[in-house]
């Protein structure tokens, strides 16, 4: 058939797909970031966690003939300064309200450079523009060349990064004030 994919809120059944998604794209993400898998906490996580997850939280997954080729969760997150770990992450969290953090970010490969990745990402940030919130936070590694320049070019600017898991990971912010 091979339809365009549609986007839609995902459900806790949607878990073991998505976990299986998460997994094959964390594989590219950690080849391009110059990281082993063994440092994401998404290859290390049941598919019960992940089940966890799209109960708590807004996750969105992209579906083409049945098969899920794309997921992003996004969070309310009250307090950004939970993200905090630098002077200088802190000037910039330090007078923003409710936020949204971004997670789970993942296309499959076939599906990568056809504008799904794009309408996943406008999709969240629209849901987030829509909750009232201030900003929209994620995290990357700050040597994915390709994942930092999508950011880029979708508004997002690095903030700061840490090594504190062994790599080089970037906090990066969308201001949705203006």
């Amino acid at each position: 058939m091979n339809t365009s994919p549609v986007i839609r809120t995902a459900g806790v059944n949607d878990a073991p797909e998505v976990s299986r998604l998460l997994r094959s794209a964390m594989l590219t993400y950690c080849a391009d970031s110059g990281i082993s898998s063994s440092m994401l906490e998404a290859m290390t996580e049941s598919i019960e966690s992940v089940a966890d997850r799209i109960s708590r939280q807004t996750c969105l997954v992209a579906e083409t003939d049945g098969k899920i080729v794309g997921s992003i969760c996004i969070k309310k997150c009250p307090n950004p300064l939970v993200y905090n770990f630098s002077d200088k992450t802190f000037e910039y969290l330090k007078d923003l309200g409710e936020s949204s953090y971004i997670s789970r970010f993942a296309v499959l490969e076939k599906y990568r450079k056809t504008g799904l990745g794009i309408d996943l990402m406008t999709r969240a940030v629209d849901l987030a523009a829509g909750s009232g919130a201030e900003c929209i936070l994620l995290h990357s590694a700050a040597t994915n060349k390709n994942m930092v320049e999508f950011y880029a070019k979708r508004g997002f600017r690095l903030i700061d990064s840490e090594n504190s898991r062994g790599y080089m990971r970037g906090l990066f912010a969308y201001d949705l004030k203006g």
